[in-house]
């Protein structure tokens, strides 16, 4: 019996959404929104980083991120700096108080991915994960497509 690819498609997509959308309800009360999220996120994994490289990491453009790292900025959740190497470019540093946040976030994540397993044993659950990896590696290129014609 072949799966059906559009109710697949469907609820790949309705799960994300509700995720997301459940997330950004959560992070509104820290006053952040969620491309302030992943800001904070991504310099809580790897501080000092390039707007350039830090709209790729959130796949956002520069233009748009320079506005999310302004508003972090006064929040006090992020600095700018300028880059040791180019005066023109700069560096986005995470602030104490932002660290403390993700922590808060962290746990908000935890909770809700909680929520969203509710009644999914662990087997299934590892299974889940280990086939959305396979996906993702799949259609991000890291698997040689020998076999085109099968993915259509």
């Amino acid at each position: 019996m072949k799966p059906d690819h559009k109710t697949f498609g469907y609820m790949i997509h309705d799960v994300a959404r509700q995720l997301r959308r459940r997330f950004d309800t959560e992070a509104q009360r820290h006053d952040l929104t969620l491309p302030q999220w992943r800001v904070i996120s991504q310099l809580s994994q790897a501080d000092g980083l390039s707007q350039v490289t830090l709209a790729g990491l959130t796949e956002t453009d520069p233009m748009t991120l320079s506005g999310v790292v302004e508003r972090l900025e006064a929040k006090g959740l992020v600095q700018r700096v300028p880059a040791p190497n180019d005066n023109r470019a700069k560096i986005v540093m995470i602030t104490d108080k932002a660290l403390a946040l993700v922590s808060e976030m962290k746990l908000l994540v935890t909770e809700l991915y909680e929520e969203a397993f509710v009644g999914v044993s662990e087997t299934d659950r590892a299974t889940t994960l280990r086939v959305l990896n396979q996906m993702s590696a799949n259609l991000s290129g890291l698997r040689a497509t020998n076999n085109r014609d099968e993915l259509v």
